[in-house]
C-alpha cells in the first residue's frame, strides 16, 4: 500500500481555520488544493462530511487552537 504525500495547506487557509471562535479542540479536515475545510469532533467525523464533497482527496489535519491534530502522554513502561 502506498502512503499518498500530504500538501500542507497555504498559511492563510490555516490562520482562518486557526481563529474559528467558540470551536477550539474540534478537528479540521483541509482540502490543500481548493482550500476547503471540514468540521468534526473527531478525525472520523471531519473526514467523512470531506469525503461527501472530495471524495478522491488526501486530507491535511489540525485541531483547532493547537498546533498538531494529535498528542501523544503517554511513555514506555520498563519492564
Amino acid at each position: 500500500m502506498k502512503i499518498p504525500k500530504v500538501k500542507r495547506p497555504s498559511e492563510i487557509t490555516l490562520k482562518r481555520v486557526q481563529s474559528l471562535k467558540g470551536k477550539r479542540g474540534m478537528i479540521v479536515a483541509i482540502e490543500p488544493q481548493t482550500g476547503d475545510w471540514f468540521l468534526g469532533k473527531n478525525v472520523l467525523e471531519a473526514l467523512e462530511r470531506g469525503r461527501k464533497k472530495c471524495p478522491q482527496s488526501t486530507f491535511y489535519f489540525v485541531r483547532v487552537g493547537y498546533s498538531s491534530a494529535h498528542a501523544h502522554k503517554g511513555g514506555l513502561k520498563r519492564v
